[in-house]
């Protein structure tokens, strides 16, 4: 063996994740119900690759990146109903009560804005705003752009 392989087996904290479909799927579900990467990504979950090698994996399999930005796609979708629940739950409490919860209407009003947020970078082609507006009268077409 090299000096050189030796010392790098030597330097490595743990093995190394091996890519393979089921670690992907594993990894794409949990992205898909509005877990973070870095939570489906923890080291203390077994067997789950550093970031930095799921960054690689990334870029070497384009299968992959499709079925991330599928998954985060997904993901953005289930946070949207999170929040839509937590809303109407909160409705529901304030009106068995006399008075309203002041710090909670704050926090679902913030836990909706991230969401709204998230929604609009993530997939802006989805949940984005619009700047233009388009109208079609036959052969006319009449297009509005404005900027922020």
């Amino acid at each position: 063996m090299s000096t050189e392989l030796i010392e790098q087996k030597k330097n490595t904290p743990g093995r190394r994740t091996k890519y393979n479909k089921k670690l992907v799927n594993e990894i794409c579900s949990e992205l898909a119900i509005g877990k973070t990467i870095r939570q489906v990504l923890s080291p203390a979950v077994k067997n789950r690759p550093c970031w930095e090698s799921f960054r690689k994996w990334l870029n070497l399999y384009p299968e992959l990146r499709e079925q991330y930005i599928k998954a985060k796609s997904d993901g953005i979708e289930y946070s949207l109903c999170e929040a839509q629940e937590l809303l109407n739950e909160s409705l529901a409490n304030s009106k068995l009560k006399d008075k309203t919860d002041l710090g909670q209407t704050h926090l679902v009003k913030a836990a909706l804005d991230l969401a709204k947020w998230k929604a609009e970078k993530l997939n802006p082609s989805v949940y984005g705003k619009s700047n233009t507006l388009a109208v079609q009268n036959g052969d006319n077409k009449i297009v509005v752009k404005w900027e922020s």
